[in-house]
């Protein structure tokens, strides 16, 4: 029982560094630099003033991961705010598994597309380099919560797929907004395999000027309050 304790507290201590040094609404977007599945190099800053949608997947071939990538690719075909959004999908695997994960006609991406060609900038983060910098993931031993609920929903679909390591432990999958100026104005972070950014949230982005003043403003609000809480109790 004692272990338990011990292991039940590490767990708390290290979800609660993770909490703290989480990015926000309000931060600016780090910048990175990474190989896409056709071996081109690749600059987050390259995209500076144009709106993006910055994803962050584990596996090209992860069934549950091709479920958010659908989601963008029947929508990217309906909407026009796909001309005016860079969506860039971050991958935690090397080039070649990238590009066979989105070229493969048995793999679930492809099938999602009609076999045709990936509509999005695809990049390899082998290391967890760009992941990283973005506060997703560490190299904790000890799992949280919502990454064991995240691969058992992932395994018990993909039971047959042998995955290779990830670079990161406890990485789950996350999407930012980021606005003109390479400012985060929005954030999900996935709880469960089959969550994404909801389409009213990245419209809003793209139609209203003033979406990115008050997330920030709201972010800064939740922030001061957690604080506040947090003061309380240590007195």
């Amino acid at each position: 029982s004692f272990m338990i304790l011990l292991s039940l507290c590490t767990s708390l201590f290290a979800h609660k560094i993770t909490s703290m040094e989480a990015l926000k609404i309000g931060d600016t977007a780090p910048d990175f630099t990474l190989i896409s599945d056709l071996g081109e190099s690749h600059h987050l800053s390259d995209y500076r003033g144009t709106k993006i949608l910055l994803c962050f997947y584990d596996y090209a071939h992860c069934p549950q991961c091709a479920y958010s990538v659908g989601n963008l690719i029947g929508h990217q075909k309906k909407l026009a705010w796909a001309q005016r959004l860079k969506v860039i999908t971050v991958f935690l695997t090397d080039k070649d598994i990238l590009h066979d994960g989105l070229t493969n006609k048995d793999a679930p991406i492809p099938r999602l597309c009609d076999r045709s060609v990936y509509p999005f900038l695809a990049l390899a983060d082998p290391n967890g380099q760009a992941a990283s910098s973005f506060r997703l993931g560490n190299k904790s031993i000890i799992p949280n919560r919502r990454s064991i609920k995240f691969n058992i929903e992932r395994r018990s679909a993909n039971f047959k797929q042998i995955f290779p390591p990830l670079p990161l432990r406890n990485f789950l999958p996350a999407e930012f907004l980021i606005d003109e100026k390479g400012v985060i104005v929005d954030i999900l972070r996935a709880r469960k395999a089959t969550e994404y950014m909801a389409m009213e949230r990245i419209q809003h982005f793209l139609l209203d000027r003033k979406y990115s003043e008050r997330k920030s403003r709201k972010s800064s609000i939740f922030s001061s309050v957690k604080l506040g809480l947090g003061n309380s109790l240590k007195k």
